[in-house]
């Protein structure tokens, strides 16, 4: 088998290699993180309050984000039902002529504490251009669903599903809210023990309080109100702490069976059903539940944030702060123990690389400091370590690739000495001696850059893979860049642009990472033009043309490949490959003047005087001289 038989073996070997590392890496996602997960997207639709002026201050300022007006100056005296739209009568209006409220007709009352808003429809008269039956205009907007149900809801619909009914989602929420209550002295947490839905509280549900969320409402930007809200503090046990965030998973696991996420729900289903007395019409048909599987495990199939040290917060399920994040479980206190089981549950990659790596992200996030630069400063510490050990480990390979590379002027003479070496055979010949004989002075492999590809490959995927399941990277932007997210989900979302700093954000980083990879890899051709300049000159070679030729089609080649795979990889990742093509730079300018100063060095060694005689040859000299002299006598 010759050279080019060999090299072609290699790269089929190294490209099958890397599509079986890619679609072997596992989630390090328990079945309970998924679970958090799922309620994180698709959690209870009710919306609860302290008391129903709240409620009906949160319908205002619903209508008002809607259609963008000022409610100020509409009260709910302007609240009905759309159900209703062409009868205005005592059973469809709000408050009545008299001024007293149809509080039955939007709420419920889930205790003394806690009032819940139901599902219904609600229009606002004199808002809108669309003129209702009665000659008023009116704008609408159904409560009391999230927005995965809504949605859900409509995809169902369009395929002629029957969908479940508003008393169904209300007694659904009831029921996980029993069911939540029941978990909570579980969670180990205080302020969530001896909890009854008889005496719940709107702080125990959601952590903060209702004057909090106004005034959170009333400046966003408040980032010390925020922490307290999801932390806790001296006014309120925090988001973080509350029965909601805490307890929502029970929705979608099942002890008995945790692999089923559905299956608790679906037992569910059915009690609701019976206790109810409602018509199977009414609950959840297969069909929907089947729909509601498939676009739930859609949404969470490419989650992998799961890898963390200890219990936390964190993943991005909604742009909203207080309800961004979801429960995950450390991954082991101890490192061992940890590292152990991602051997046995998961794989050896995902042992051997994937696990410390994700975990050496996660430390080094939490002591730099939560808070988005932490991340940074995380990713760039451990670039730096896994390409310094890469190089130790490949580091007879990557001497010989840069020989190769600095090699490449006295490659170039042996082409023009040997110019028709790609169509005669003889030439080829001598020609692959001297370039053995090149390689062996110089103590140069030739196959070295594969081994290196080789190497690099499966250490690429696993980095890839531990800096997307680091739960810490998908926590706090920087200047408005989650590193979880891609770069292409990024820039592909025009929402506030060209006001969103997360787009420019993610414009820069794609940039700079494809300038820095680009000039990492055409450096050493750059170091060593000076030098392959004066060989050239001495005449045109179709095997030295070639080669260039094939050499622009594979640096071009990476170009693109660098560019697709920039766009598909996380945030994270892009800083990694910056920061790795730095590295790379510096060393390749590092080897390059070691190499230069050495070959001065060899040819000063090698160079001869001829303006100095030596005393024997003068002598000689002066000997042949004399005979000489003597012989013409």
């Amino acid at each position: 088998m010759n050279k080019k038989s060999i090299k072609k073996v290699l790269g089929g070997a190294t490209v099958l290699g890397a599509v079986l590392l890619l679609t072997s890496c596992n989630s390090f996602c328990s079945n309970l993180d998924t679970s958090n997960y799922m309620y994180g997207y698709n959690g209870v639709n009710t919306t609860y309050f302290d008391s129903v002026e709240q409620g009906e201050n949160f319908i205002l300022d619903t209508f008002k984000a809607q259609a963008n007006v000022d409610t100020t100056k509409i009260s709910v005296n302007e609240l009905r039902l759309q159900n209703n739209a062409s009868d205005l009568n005592d059973d469809s209006v709000y408050v009545k002529e008299d001024g007293t409220k149809n509080t039955d007709l939007f709420f419920y009352k889930v205790n003394d504490n806690v009032w819940a808003l139901k599902n219904v429809t609600i229009s606002m008269r004199g808002i809108s251009t669309a003129e209702g039956a009665d000659g008023n205009t009116y704008t609408s907007y159904t409560f009391g669903l999230n927005d995965f149900t809504k949605n859900l809801i409509s995809t169902a619909s369009s395929y002629g599903m029957i969908v479940p009914t508003s008393r169904y989602w209300e007694a659904l929420d009831q029921k996980t809210l029993e069911m939540m209550v029941a978990e909570a002295p579980n969670t180990g947490v205080s302020s969530l023990q001896n909890l009854s839905v008889e005496t719940l509280t709107y702080e125990q549900i959601y952590g903060y309080t209702s004057e909090q969320l106004a005034e959170y409402k009333n400046d966003t930007s408040n980032e010390a109100l925020l922490n307290e809200m999801l932390e806790g503090g001296e006014n309120n046990i925090g988001r973080n702490n509350a029965l909601l965030a805490r307890t929502g998973f029970v929705k979608y696991h099942n002890d008995e069976n945790p692999n089923d996420h559905f299956a608790t729900l679906k037992a569910w289903n059915n009690e609701i059903i019976n206790e109810n007395e409602f018509s199977f019409d009414e609950g959840l048909s297969v069909n929907f539940l089947n729909l509601m599987q498939t676009n739930l495990n859609n949404q969470i199939a490419n989650l992998r944030t799961c890898i963390t040290v200890d219990d936390g917060y964190y993943g991005h399920t909604s742009n909203d702060p207080l309800n961004d994040t979801v429960l995950i479980e450390g991954k082991g206190e101890d490192f061992y123990e940890g590292w152990g089981r991602a051997f046995s549950e998961h794989g050896f990659l995902e042992g051997l690389l994937v696990y410390p790596i994700g975990t050496m992200v996660e430390n080094f996030a939490h002591i730099f400091g939560m808070n988005g630069y932490g991340q940074i400063c995380a990713v760039l510490l451990a670039t730096f370590i896994i390409r310094v050990l890469f190089m130790l480990v490949t580091m007879p390979a990557t001497l010989s690739q840069q020989k190769m590379s600095f090699l490449q002027p006295e490659l170039a003479k042996l082409q023009q000495k040997y110019p028709n070496a790609n169509t005669n055979n003889y030439e080829k010949q001598k020609m692959a001696q001297a370039q053995m004989a090149l390689y062996k002075k110089y103590k140069v492999h030739p196959f070295s850059s594969l081994l290196v590809i080789i190497v690099q490959f499966p250490v690429f995927i696993c980095v890839w893979n531990a800096l997307q399941g680091s739960a810490s990277l998908s926590r706090d932007a920087v200047l408005g860049l989650r590193l979880s997210d891609t770069i292409w989900n990024v820039l592909s979302n025009f929402t506030n642009w060209p006001n969103n700093p997360g787009w420019w954000t993610a414009l820069v980083l794609i940039i700079l990472m494809s300038a820095a990879q680009i000039v990492s890899m055409l450096l050493p051709q750059r170091l060593n033009k000076k030098r392959m300049k004066n060989v050239t000159k001495l005449g045109n070679s179709s095997a030295l043309n070639q080669q260039n030729r094939t050499l622009k089609i594979t640096q071009w080649v990476m170009t693109i490949f660098i560019v697709i795979m920039g766009f598909t990889l996380p945030s994270a990742m892009g800083v990694y490959w910056f920061a790795g093509a730095i590295i790379s730079i510096i060393q390749s300018v590092l080897l390059h003047f070691i190499f230069v100063a050495r070959q001065n060095k060899r040819d000063k060694g090698n160079y001869i005087d001829t303006t100095k005689t030596s005393f024997k040859d003068k002598m000689k000299n002066l000997f042949s001289k004399k005979k000489s002299s003597e012989g013409s006598i």
